[in-house]
């Protein structure tokens, strides 16, 4: 099968997250995508005005429309789960274990500091990085990503695509600070989140 794995801190998802993760699911043609949202990531401090649990019950209250091809995708606690720093390495050791062909999506963001991960000789050996641009201005800065991925490439072997998903402007952090201040959020995350989020942190 061809598995795609889709982590993040999720605090809380957003429709950009939601949008990279059906073109992740189409472009690469995966059998499943699992969204895993991370329990202790490695690479920053997970807000404290969500619980793992909320991270968790938003994700998956975010891809309940059926017909958006959402039977393929199911979000997984097993980084929640597991303790010890959500490092990509054991998720994808995890999920390689029925032989999957495994994909990884990565903002560019990450993936230009990618050689500072966690054993990321290895991850580049155990799946095909999938890089999604996160903003304008990686549109802008797109020649320093090409070039970081032909060094990888070159020097590791890596096996890099870049999908075709046009950059959603909106952070989770933006989003916190709209939730703080009592500003409506609903055209930044899907119908539910924004549900589940006015009922348990009272935004207006």
């Amino acid at each position: 099968m061809r598995v795609g794995i889709f982590g993040g801190t999720f605090a809380p998802i957003h429709n950009g997250h939601v949008k990279a993760a059906h073109t992740f699911l189409n472009e690469c043609k995966l059998d499943k995508l699992y969204v895993i949202p991370a329990g202790n990531p490695p690479h920053k401090q997970t807000p404290d005005c969500f619980s793992s649990e909320e991270r968790l019950e938003m994700a998956r209250l975010a891809f309940t429309d059926k017909d958006r091809d959402n039977d393929r995708i199911e979000v997984s606690d097993f980084e929640i789960r597991r303790e010890g720093k959500s490092y990509s390495y054991y998720t994808l050791k995890e999920f390689s274990k029925t032989g999957n062909e495994l994909f990884m999506l990565c903002g560019t963001d990450m993936f230009m500091s990618f050689d500072k991960w966690y054993r990321f000789e290895d991850l580049f050996s155990m799946c095909t990085l999938c890089l999604v641009l996160r903003n304008d201005s990686d549109v802008k800065g797109f020649e320093s990503i090409e070039e970081r991925k032909k060094e990888y490439e070159d020097k590791y072997n890596a096996k890099i695509v870049v999908l075709k998903c046009q950059p959603y402007e909106v952070s989770s952090t933006l989003i916190r600070s709209m939730i703080t201040e009592g500003k409506d959020i609903s055209r930044y995350v899907p119908e539910s989140v924004c549900e589940y989020i006015k009922r348990y942190h009272g935004n207006k």
